[in-house]
């Protein structure tokens, strides 16, 4: 086999193996359905008006399509769940980025995504998990492109909880949270980019 051969054949590979693992978090969670997906295509459309490409951007992509692998260890009666998770239950929604960067770091080409995976419920003010109390510097970048994205997909999705909000009632809501759970210049960002400016 060439060598070109083999490289088309590993790249083939490659994005099979990060489709059939996205694949696996759509089934694990009917009212998610899509959800990484739309991560990815709006993580891209931040990492394009950022200026971000090559690897770094490749890094975020795949974890963009992988953020939720971890949640494949959570039952599917708390996944689900039709009202407030309890205190325990929250505690063990939040293993999902752990569980996730985990799983991921098996597989040696996704070693660059998974920080990004572990650190996507970060707060940009030191507060959310797994690691509260970390500062802007030390959550990367990536992880605070999918922390905008995911919550804002989050929030105009269907929930078994609650229906989808509006794109202008999550806009308010990721402008009110920039500089507390969001990074402003992320916010911004999209927002300009969903507003198509």
């Amino acid at each position: 086999m060439k060598n070109r051969e083999l490289l088309e054949r590993v790249k083939k590979d490659y994005y099979n193996t990060i489709k059939t693992l996205a694949n696996i978090i759509d089934v694990s969670d009917p009212y998610t359905h899509g959800h990484s997906g739309k991560v990815m295509k709006y993580s891209m459309i931040i990492c394009t008006e950022l200026g971000i490409d090559g690897r770094e951007k490749m890094a975020i992509k795949n974890a963009a399509l992988l953020h939720d692998i971890g949640k494949v260890f959570i039952d599917k009666k708390i996944l689900t769940k039709n009202g407030k998770l309890t205190s325990f239950e929250w505690r063990i929604m939040q293993e999902h980025p752990v569980e996730g960067a985990r799983i991921i770091s098996q597989l040696g080409f996704l070693y660059n995504a998974v920080p990004i995976v572990y650190h996507h419920h970060e707060r940009f003010d030191g507060g959310g998990y797994p690691d509260p109390k970390k500062r802007e510097e030390d959550i990367p970048v990536g992880a605070r492109i999918l922390s905008v994205c995911d919550s804002y997909d989050a929030m105009t999705s269907e929930r078994p909880y609650r229906r989808a909000y509006s794109k202008d009632y999550a806009i308010n809501e990721l402008r009110e949270m920039a500089g507390s759970q969001f990074d402003p210049k992320i916010v911004d960002v999209f927002v300009k980019s969903l507003n198509g400016n």
